[in-house]
């Protein structure tokens, strides 16, 4: 788990000023590999960069990026872990190894199936290789969208980074809000596709690659889910599958030679990475956070301890070395001003100061954290797809962004009056499902491909990697391989609602896995108390959104007075909403000094 950078420059040779912006970007993602820090020029108008956090061939420096195959063509910066990189290590064995890292098996796959490699990675990945015999840049991003690049890049460059943060505080380039962008996430909590909220920025989108000649630049898609039989009803056997890829993927994370832990919700996918870890004869730190009845937390509401009751009995039973965490309310709104100062993309995440929290505590600790990230998406854990399933297909992406803005009241054409935020949002779902239309989908399948490309990638796994890199920890998500996606789609949507029940025919799979009373437990997801938007502590820090340097009101994003009259809603879905408008406010005002003419490059 590491940082890449990179300058891929379109004209002119490289200069002084760009290996200074290599070493500017570098120190901004410190904190992702404290261990170890490099750059190469591979070509007059290419160079590379990497901090390393040394966790697969840790003792060894040999290892640290970038990292060159022994004839000097190859030259690779990678963030991620190759899971079976043994595997490949063992097909590939005439290539001359030296280490025992999964960043050299890269090269190897490279230089034994060029472009193709992508496919036979298995894993969390961004990388960056160039290759001095064809003088090609290669970026490519892992399937499930774990592992990210942001692309700033104009006439003259491309430029890259594992964080948009540095590409935006970066001098010798030109940035310029994205308001369609900033509209959508307001919207919707986050940015789909590879869009940001800044105009010169994008995002390499999941299972992507892109390609960097002097001459020209191509861009492709390795990865969409493999089409299974979606007419398929025999659930004894798909149970078998389903428990199969959840028990090999998590057995092929488990090859570890640093401290790690687990984040136990009390759910049943961290459970079963638990209970997977515990038969594999792994011990574990376990980490489980909640609130404490104290301001405006009611004793009463329903996040309140709930959690704490299941991950504490589970620790019990699988002897786990468990720390407990509670929140306040003043604790709470301290961590999501902690989220403003990480988050360089807005992402209204509710649950990422208690996030914070966690990794600041198990980063205490360990250096590898497990979570059991991934089968709500794809096993319709929320019930969205339940929701939608009767909606005509033509109609679902309008439909489900309608259903699923979480604005309460709010009127977003009033909101925005010169941002179409629906339009913006549908178009991008009816993008997502375009790449299945040789499917016979139904609603409720469809909704699980939006979430797979949407959710899981953008959301979920964004907040996760910056959070967990922040602490220098690497996060791992046994229940996000490509494997369990491809079995969740090869059968009947329907079944993922069986039982009546959110992920049906998944607790059914798991239910010799995990105690009874988990595999039966109702989703509860990541628990904010409603209360928390009322309470004082939020309230004052709210204020900035209506005082005059409110940087949504005065980029014409805002209607300002509409703005303060939700705030006076007493509905908790509409109070909700500005969670996210606080948290895009305060990163847009810590960004908006850098955001001016760059200096000449």
């Amino acid at each position: 788990m590491c940082s890449i950078a990179g300058i891929f420059n379109k004209k002119r040779p490289l200069g002084a000023a760009q290996h200074d912006e290599m070493a500017s970007l570098l120190e901004a993602m410190h904190h992702r590999g404290p261990d170890a820090r490099g750059a190469v020029q591979c070509a007059s108008w290419a160079l590379l960069g990497s901090n390393r956090l040394r966790i697969t061939d840790a003792g060894n420096p040999g290892a640290d990026m970038p990292l060159t195959s022994a004839d000097q063509r190859l030259t690779l910066v990678f963030n991620g872990e190759i899971y079976n990189h043994r595997d490949l290590r063992a097909r590939l064995s005439r290539f001359p190894f030296r280490t025992a890292s999964d960043t050299e098996v890269i090269l190897a796959a490279y230089e034994a199936w060029g472009l193709a490699c992508v496919e036979q990675l298995e894993g969390m990945f961004a990388f960056a290789l160039f290759d001095s015999a064809t003088q090609t840049g290669l970026i490519a991003c892992d399937p499930t969208g774990q592992k990210t690049v942001y692309l700033w890049e104009d006439d003259d460059a491309l430029v890259f980074a594992s964080e948009i943060d540095p590409l935006i505080k970066d001098p010798y380039r030109r940035k310029d809000w994205d308001l369609d962008g900033l509209a959508e996430f307001t919207a919707h909590r986050f940015i789909l596709g590879s869009t940001t909220h800044i105009r010169q920025i994008r995002k390499l989108e999941s299972g992507t690659w892109l390609t960097r000649t002097p001459e020209r630049q191509e861009t492709g898609r390795f990865y969409r889910i493999p089409r299974g039989d979606l007419t398929r009803t025999d659930v004894p056997a798909i149970q078998q599958e389903i428990r199969d890829a959840v028990v090999g993927g998590c057995r092929r994370t488990f090859d570890l030679e640093v401290p790690y832990g687990l984040l136990l919700s009390g759910g049943i996918d961290s459970t079963a990475v638990l209970a997977a870890a515990r038969r594999a004869g792994l011990p574990m730190k376990t980490f489980s956070i909640g609130f404490q009845p104290t301001g405006q937390l009611l004793p009463k509401s329903t996040s309140v301890f709930d959690e704490f009751a299941y991950s504490r009995e589970l620790a019990r039973e699988y002897s786990t070395q468990h720390t407990e965490i509670t929140l306040s309310d003043t604790d709470y709104c301290a961590y999501l001003d902690r989220w403003i100062e990480t988050a360089g993309e807005p992402l209204g995440s509710q649950e990422a100061p208690c996030l914070i929290r966690l990794f600041e505590e198990a980063g205490r600790e360990t250096r590898v954290i497990f979570s059991g990230s991934g089968p709500d998406e794809i096993f319709d854990g929320y019930s969205y797809g339940r929701a939608m399933a009767d909606v005509p297909l033509p109609e679902l992406a309008e439909r489900y962004h309608a259903a699923f803005h979480w604005s309460g009241r709010a009127d977003l054409g009033q909101l925005m009056p010169h941002h179409d935020a629906a339009r913006l949002t549908a178009s991008k779902y009816r993008q997502i499902l375009s790449l299945y239309a040789d499917w016979p989908l139904d609603s409720l399948q469809a909704v699980q491909l939006l979430h797979f490309h949407g959710r899981l990638a953008v959301y979920e796994f964004r907040q996760m990697d910056l959070i967990s890199m922040r602490h220098s920890v690497e996060a791992r998500s046994p229940l996000a391989s490509t494997e369990l996606v491809r079995v969740a789609f090869g059968f009947q949507g329907k079944l993922k609602q069986l039982d009546g029940s959110e992920k049906g025919i998944y607790k059914r799979a798991l239910a010799d896995l995990v105690p009874p009373v988990i595999a039966s437990r109702k989703k509860q997801g990541f628990p904010i108390p409603a209360e928390m938007w009322f309470s004082r502590p939020f309230a004052e820090r709210a204020a900035i959104l209506f005082d005059q340097g409110s940087v949504l009101s005065s980029a014409g994003l805002i209607d300002q007075r509409y703005m303060r009259r939700l705030w006076e809603d007493p509905d908790p879905a509409t109070r909700n909403l500005f969670s996210r408008l606080y948290t895009a406010e305060g990163i847009l005002r810590r960004q908006a000094p850098y955001l001016a003419p760059s200096l000449a490059a």
